[in-house]
């Protein structure tokens, strides 16, 4: 799939405060992260702070962006791949797949517990029934 462009772009990054009336260790075992829903972003909003720490290992994040389609074909994206400072990939699956039109932006909000994560995005489209892990690119900040 030559004509697959995709880039990133308004990288935001929270904090995600620890929750002293349950443990998030419990809720996510054997989970490094995971897609967003809206009524676990009204759990997680009392809990976020600005996310300007970035070298506290395991760091617990909610992690947003936009994903740009700057290609001429849409693609589906079936799993976003985010990389943390110690270089891991840490993976998770959109249920359901995303379509991204030719041309289309569209927000990407994930719960990191492993972090912090880098500024790079990998993401795994549809390509005739078979999944492929491409690159993003990082679009300057304007």
């Amino acid at each position: 799939m030559n004509d697959c462009l995709l880039a990133v772009t308004m990288w935001l990054t929270w904090t995600i405060r620890p929750d002293p009336a349950s443990s998030d260790i419990d809720r996510h075992v054997g989970t490094q992260m995971s897609s967003v829903s809206f009524q676990r972003l009204k759990e997680l909003s009392a809990r976020l702070a600005p996310g300007t720490e970035r070298t506290v290992e395991g760091l617990h994040q909610l992690v947003r962006f936009n994903l740009y389609n700057f290609g001429e074909q849409p693609v589906i994206v079936r799993a976003i791949g985010l990389a943390n400072i110690r270089g891991e990939t840490l993976r998770c699956e959109l249920i359901p797949s995303v379509a991204v039109a030719a041309g289309a932006r569209y927000p990407m909000m994930v719960e990191v517990m492993n972090g912090p994560i880098q500024e790079l995005a990998q993401v795994a489209i549809d390509t005739d029934g078979q999944r492929l892990w491409v690159a993003t690119q990082s679009l300057p900040k304007s």
